[in-house]
């Protein structure tokens, strides 16, 4: 049933524009859903609603730091706006994730993939980029465990700052306060499993 790492199914993963435009979708069917207009979204997620009206059209990419400001004002999370709608479970209570069906949507710091349905109590995702601690410090409600598959990643914590190195990794409670960063002119790729908290 494996597939070997190496291989490439025939069909590559889906178009990032593609993707964008997905995104920009279900932020606009959950923003009308919800009666909220683009003004109203942009202002609280403290994007211009001309930008806004861009992502919504697959025209422009959000920072992560964006995605998670429009999540909140949506009263969603990022791994919901980054996959399409749930999938039925299988009657076997698995799923399989096929490397021809990624649609990785691309952010301003570089693609997220997410690798299964959010329908389950965690979300596997794996986020490639040169990271920024500029933004404001993360704090939601879920856990999240870390491990660098390649590159160096600097978490930054209120009691300090951690290097991690591929083969490291890092686990942290929804309530602590973190940031991340690359160091300058490094790279990384990282595997985040996201809590999925239940109401």
């Amino acid at each position: 049933m494996a597939e070997t790492m190496g291989s490439r199914a025939p069909d590559g993963p889906a178009d990032p524009d593609e993707a964008a435009r997905a995104l920009g979708a279900r932020i606009r069917a959950l923003r009308t859903a919800r009666g909220a207009t683009l003004t109203e979204v942009a202002a609280e997620a403290q994007l211009s609603h001309s930008f806004l009206s861009q992502v919504e059209r697959g025209l422009e990419r959000l920072s992560m730091t964006s995605l998670f400001r429009v999540a909140q004002a949506l009263g969603t999370t990022q791994q919901a706006l980054l996959t399409e709608q749930p999938r039925e479970r299988s009657e076997g209570g698995f799923h399989l994730f096929r490397r021809q069906d990624d649609s990785a949507v691309d952010t301003e710091s570089g693609p997220v993939h997410v690798m299964a349905p959010t329908t389950g109590h965690f979300v596997p995702m794996i986020m490639v980029g040169p990271f920024g601690d500029e933004g404001p410090w993360w704090e939601h409600g879920e856990d999240e465990f870390v491990y660098v598959l390649d590159g160096v990643l600097v978490v930054v914590l209120d009691e300090g700052e951690h290097e991690l190195r591929a083969g490291d990794a890092t686990y942290y409670e929804g309530w602590v306060r973190h940031k991340w960063r690359t160091p300058e002119g490094e790279t990384s790729r990282v595997v985040v499993v996201k809590e999925q908290r239940r109401s």
